[in-house]
């Protein structure tokens, strides 16, 4: 008997010691450099976006913040990456809406918020339809007629099946009753060089990479998916506008691997909160033709649910 109280009083010491240590490490934490890993290729808007972050990152932190490019499968590789990874807050996911939403639900995949926990929304935009500058459309229903008239022949570079680019021209498509022919990317950034190079006719977008190419006079832009038309692009109409009831956007949010201690998501929640009102954050994000829109964990995970229920309904529409 005495034994067994023995044993008994050295387990409560143990979960008192570890109940104790889990506060004083997150206190610490970080105590080295934090991976961003990124599910798209370079040059997308995801991309120049956490990259803006990273470059503000370190005062905030007290460590650096890096960037890691982990491309492939809609953002299902990366994601599942991170999904995968020791949850100590050392390596974060820069998710979005279609890896972590539409993926989830459309392909089943391990990506959604069974997989990680919100630490924190930076922000969201709508996306933005482009084609070449050459090309003989000037509006979104005169390329609805074309492939009305071409069925399977209009071009569409999107940023992966089912991806943020993706679904908004497939939303269109139904709304539309056309066929098209659909080329999945690994990114905004490559889908954006096949329409540069003539191997697409057009794809989805979003401002912070689309608008140099604007300003360039490469690509044009058609319409927006918001429900309205965007500060940065006044003269280019929402989707709504042209005539197809679709409205879209992508949020751009850190997440981190479920089961990561909740005193190290909020020390996180509470840096990236910083960053978001940084001044030279803000104005690079400016620059990019985007605004700031941070949401904190509690926040940004209600935000996500909403949307998790409303794209849910869309999937199994697709998927009967």
């Amino acid at each position: 008997m005495r034994l067994d109280a023995r044993r008994v009083a050295i387990l409560v010491a143990a979960v008192l010691i570890g109940l104790a240590a889990t506060p004083a490490a997150a206190q610490e934490f970080p105590t080295k450099p934090i991976e961003l890993v990124l599910p798209f290729g370079a040059g997308g808007s995801h991309d120049l976006t956490a990259r803006a972050v990273a470059s503000v990152a370190q005062p905030y932190l007290g460590q650096p913040l890096l960037v890691v490019l982990k491309p492939g499968g809609g953002g299902a590789v990366g994601s599942q990456h991170v999904s995968r990874a020791k949850p100590d807050g050392y390596t974060l996911l820069f998710g979005g809406t279609g890896p972590n939403t539409i993926f989830a639900l459309v392909q089943k995949a391990p990506t959604g918020p069974d997989q990680f926990l919100p630490v924190a929304r930076i922000n969201h935009s709508p996306a933005v339809f482009a084609v070449r500058n050459e090309a003989p459309w000037k509006t979104l229903r005169e390329v609805v007629e074309h492939a009305k008239k071409n069925p399977g022949k209009f071009a569409f570079a999107n940023t992966g099946t089912w991806g943020a680019a993706d679904l908004p021209m497939r939303l269109i498509a139904q709304a539309a009753a056309i066929d098209y022919n659909n080329i999945p990317h690994d990114g905004g950034g490559p889908a954006t060089l096949a329409v540069l190079g003539g191997h697409a006719d057009a794809t989805f977008g979003f401002a912070p990479q689309l608008i140099p190419q604007f300003n360039a006079g490469k690509l044009r832009a058609l319409a927006v998916t918001g429900a309205r038309r965007l500060g940065t692009l006044p003269q280019v109409p929402t989707v709504r506008e042209e005539g197809y009831d679709v409205t879209f956007t992508m949020w751009r949010a850190v997440l981190a691997p479920k089961g990561t201690p909740q005193p190290i998501v909020d020390r996180l929640e509470a840096a990236f909160r910083k960053m978001s009102e940084d001044k030279s954050f803000q104005a690079l994000i400016k620059q990019l033709g985007d605004d700031v829109d941070f949401q904190g964990a509690k926040e940004f995970g209600a935000t996500w649910q909403q949307e998790w229920d409303a794209i849910a309904k869309v999937a199994a529409k697709a998927q009967r």
